[in-house]
């Protein structure tokens, strides 16, 4: 008996320890700084196994086997990591890694080729994952700006040069949902569009998705960016100011007990500037506009892994305009976020996020002149508690499950001195749970499926909302994804036509339109084979159905005061390509990127409005056939980088005047008659836009310098027109985009 028992555990125990399976888990953080570092790869060497840090760095691999490993971290503008990890009798182990920046050290680093990392294994349709030390290399307008700079990336487009609006794969900015620190932004721009609010020295990381995105993210119908701020320096404090012709910026962060804070802020003195110029004579009038910002975050980490990360944003842009006459002009809107994500890790396999967070926008516009005044207003207020899931199952799936629930009350109100124009109340909420897989079904396939469902109380509807990617690996650093899903939007921009404008205003979506809809179809391809250059590129056709404008002209008013009488509700659809290729070729960085797609809506017949161009489709205003961008970067000596951008576009659509009328008998012309909307098209945009930096180190202060020249060519893009009435046929002028515009600034970190 002895004898059999000491056998059968000659058996067993070999067969337990070849069964034996750990995970290793970490947090991946700044040498430096002691921030986390997103999207890492993380490479199991000589196993086939990878995977990458998310937004917090934190990774998983679950399922090793005992023995001895080698785990190799890579990341752009770090020095490639490697650390020997020991598994012994299938036991867990959580490490805490420190990568160092290679530009900091000033010497030679290794440097791996894209193509040999360990690959992701989940489908990534049209994602891109971006730091701001990548967006800061593109030439910029006065200073840095993280919309203008994702304006370079094929596939996207800007309305026009005075407008940081994304229209990501041919839909329009409202169909973007845009995250801060997981809370909806809703009008992500200061100045009538021209910069974003958010702060480059705030930001940490960027994750953009131009279509295709799965069932985690709902509530928009055409892309996804989602930001999430810096932490604060975990080792000592530092600081950072800049200044540009257009604003001033400042930036200090430092240590806690156990965790970081951040403050930073900026505000434009354009006001002041053009009060001192006209008080020397140098100019005529002044220009009374300026806006402010502020992001706050602290970080608490406990000695689990666990953190918590309260955060806030307080902006507002304020113009006040009088004329000679004594009609005055006051503009105010801004924006309000607060965020407290916690992050929990109930083993090295399930992660959580959590996060109790709020929105807030408001606009106001008032006109006045001595005997009346008009109003237009609009606020939105939205509270929402969600807690995402991970679940690393195994080395093939990979788990996402969620809960959120969103609370909103808002208006659209316009009023005059003797009038109510009219006045919308909304308030509601929108519950939505979701669940996807990653699944590794072969080495060379993976699936995610995904579904969504989503409760909105306004219309008392219910939604199920399948999404399904894949992707198929070619070779070494080479596939191909796809993506297909269903998506809703609940709450839209109103327009005022197709064109952007003050009264712009953003309110929720009732019965009396139902809910926006649409569908996506996206393709996505990468080559990371070529050596010294990556290629990718994607196809795209999206839909969307119940999209809105508003109508003040054409609309009824049958006396009730509800705005939604001047709403009419449209549809369109949007289809394209683009591809680019980037890397290094000799002394320069390069990248080119192109774009093709259409953009087109559709206004039929509803109730008292009539169709647009009797139901036929027309171009989006911001719909162009073909983008390019061309960028290059050369470093000059020691402490220089001289920098350029060529972009080449469709001209801009139009629509024609085509004949005038008066409003009685021997009056003059008054109004036009439109043409075809949209139906004409202004010559090619081409813009060259270069920047040269320097670079200065002391043992207490960075000092970089740069000079940029926007529109270096001095081509005159035109813009809109202003129609000329006293001619028949009405002829027209032709209104510009940015001139050649020179401009110099500065950066000071401490």
């Amino acid at each position: 008996m002895k004898r059999l028992i000491v056998f059968a555990l000659m058996l067993v125990l070999p067969l337990s320890v070849a069964f034996a399976r750990a995970t290793i888990s970490g947090k991946i953080k700044d040498a430096a700084t002691g921030e986390s570092i997103p999207a890492v790869a993380v490479v199991v060497e000589g196993a086939n196994r990878g995977a990458a840090a998310n937004v917090e760095g934190f990774f998983s691999i679950p399922n090793l086997e005992d023995g001895e490993y080698t785990l190799m971290f890579s990341s752009l503008g770090y020095e490639i990591l490697r650390k020997s990890i020991s598994i012994v009798d299938g036991v867990n182990q959580n490490i805490e890694v420190k990568m160092k920046d290679a530009a900091i050290q000033g010497r030679e680093v290794e440097i791996i080729a894209e193509r040999d990392r360990e690959p992701e294994y989940a489908p990534k349709v049209a994602q891109i994952e971006v730091t701001p030390r990548e967006l800061l290399k593109l030439p910029q307008l006065a200073e840095p700006d993280l919309f203008r700079a994702l304006q370079a990336t094929a596939g996207i487009l800007p309305s026009n040069d005075f407008s940081a609006e994304l229209n990501i794969w041919g839909g329009s900015g409202d169909q973007n949902l845009i995250l801060l620190n997981g809370i909806n932004v809703y009008k992500p721009t200061h100045l009538g569009g021209l910069f974003s609010i958010f702060n480059m020295d705030a930001v940490k990381d960027v994750k953009l998705i131009k279509g295709g995105f799965g069932a985690k993210y709902g509530g928009r119908l055409s892309a996804v960016v989602d930001i999430a701020d810096r932490e604060g320096n975990r080792n000592k404090v530092e600081g950072k100011v800049g200044l540009s012709l257009l604003s001033s910026t400042g930036m200090l962060e430092g240590p806690l007990p156990h965790g970081s804070w951040l403050v930073a802020g900026r505000r434009t003195y354009v006001d002041a500037a053009t009060k001192l110029f006209k008080g020397m004579g140098i100019i005529d009038t002044d220009f009374p506009y300026y806006f402010y910002d502020f992001n706050v975050k602290g970080t608490r980490d406990f000695a689990n892994g666990d953190r918590i990360s309260p955060s806030g944003y307080w902006g507002d842009d304020i113009l006040q305009l009088t004329s000679g006459t004594g009609d005055r002009l006051r503009l105010k809107w801004g924006n309000r976020t607060f965020s407290v994500p916690f992050v929990h890790i109930f083993s090295p396999k399930i992660y959580s996020h959590t996060t109790f967070a709020g929105s807030k926008f408001y606009g106001r516009q008032r006109f006045e002149s001595s005997d009346s005044w008009f109003e237009w207003n609009n606020e939105i207020t939205d509270v929402t508690g969600e807690t995402d899931f991970t679940y690393y199952a195994n080395a093939r799936n990979t788990f996402d499950f969620g809960v959120e629930a969103k609370f909103f009350d808002a208006f659209l109100e316009g009023i005059s001195s003797d009038y109510l124009f009219g006045h919308n109340d909304y308030k509601g909420n929108l519950l939505s749970v979701y669940a996807a897989d990653d699944y590794r079904l072969t080495d060379k396939w993976t699936f995610s499926p995904g579904i969504r469902y989503e409760h909105y109380s306004i219309t008392d509807s219910d939604e199920l909302l399948p999404r399904l990617a894949a992707r198929r690996d070619l070779g070494p650093g080479m596939y191909v994804s796809g993506a297909w899903g269903l998506y809703t939007q609940y709450l839209q921009q109103m327009r005022v036509g197709d064109q952007e404008s003050l009264f712009d205003s953003y309110a929720p979506l009732s019965d009396r339109f139902g809910i926006a809809r649409g569908q996506q179809f996206a393709l996505s391809f990468v080559d990371d084979s070529l050596g010294q250059f990556k290629v990718s590129g994607g196809a795209y056709y999206k839909n969307f159905q119940n999209i809105v404008q508003l109508d003040v002209f054409e609309g009824k008013d049958d006396g009730d005061t509800d705005l939604e009488d001047y709403v009419r509700p449209g549809k369109g659809y949007a289809y394209g390509m683009d591809f680019t290729i980037g890397g290094t070729f000799g002394k320069y960085d390069m990248s080119l990127g192109y774009g093709w797609g259409r953009t087109r809506r559709i206004f039929d017949a509803f109730q008292s409005y009539n169709a647009i161009d009797d139901g036929l489709s027309f171009p989006a205003f911001y719909d162009r056939q073909h983008n390019t961008n061309l960028f290059m970067s050369r470093k000059v000596r020691n402490r220089g980088s001289l920098e350029a951008r060529l972009n080449y576009q469709s001209g801009l659509p139009f629509t024609k005047p085509d004949g005038n009328y008066s409003p009685g008998i021997d009056l003059p012309p008054h109004f036009f008659m439109p043409g075809r909307t949209n139906g004409e098209r202004f010559d090619a945009y081409v813009r060259l836009d270069v920047a040269y930096r320097l670079h200065y180190e002391w043992s207490w202060c960075t000092f970089k310098p740069y000079i940029e020249v926007i529109n270096l060519l001095g081509r005159k893009n035109p813009l809109n027109i202003t129609p000329d009435l006293s001619t028949n046929p009405v002829g027209f002028e032709t209104n510009g985009q940015l001139p050649l515009l020179p401009t110099v600034g500065f950066t000071a970190e401490f």
